[in-house]
């Protein structure tokens, strides 16, 4: 549903400004989430929102499968892919609802998430999140905003999930 798209885009720009270019950086240049790393092609310093918002929806959103989960669940897997890879995203979905772990969306994941209590997906999947945060060898210099950014996703997720 668009609304969804449109909410949880909005949830990731209150953490994705505007151009970044900090050396300690694995992603290199960024804007608006984007970074130079996973779009080498994207000019990062003229990118407008209105084209991150088209990467968004066509390399993170609907390869996760985002637009057929439930409330909630929805944002925390787009979150997740926007800040950890895709692949990473919905493998972790896959262990937190008890499908298949083979890193693609499809049926048989749809199907466990539609069956999973979203609650208790929902805090599994951040804590498989925090887990992958914590080994990261750069977790020392972003690490905090890196679990701020969780734990107010992770509060969001369950108030759409109770809705």
């Amino acid at each position: 549903m668009k609304e969804s798209f449109d909410s949880a885009m909005e949830a990731i720009l209150a953490w994705e400004g505007g151009y970044v270019d900090n050396p300690n950086d694995p992603g290199g240049a960024t804007k608006y989430g984007i970074s130079k790393r996973a779009h080498p092609e994207v000019n990062i310093s003229k990118l407008t929102k209105k084209k991150a918002r088209e990467i968004y929806e066509k390399d993170y959103w609907q390869p996760c499968g985002c637009e057929e989960l439930p409330a909630g669940l929805d944002l925390l897997v787009f979150d997740c892919a926007v800040n950890q890879g895709p692949g990473f995203a919905v493998r972790t979905l896959q262990q937190s609802v008890g499908a298949a772990e083979d890193g693609i969306f499809g049926p048989r994941t749809k199907a466990a998430a539609e069956a999973a209590d979203p609650r208790e997906a929902i805090r599994e999947y951040v804590a498989r999140r925090g887990v992958r945060y914590g080994k990261l060898d750069t977790f020392s210099r972003y690490g905090l905003g890196w679990m701020r950014r969780l734990a107010d996703i992770h509060q969001r997720a369950l108030e759409l999930a109770k809705s």
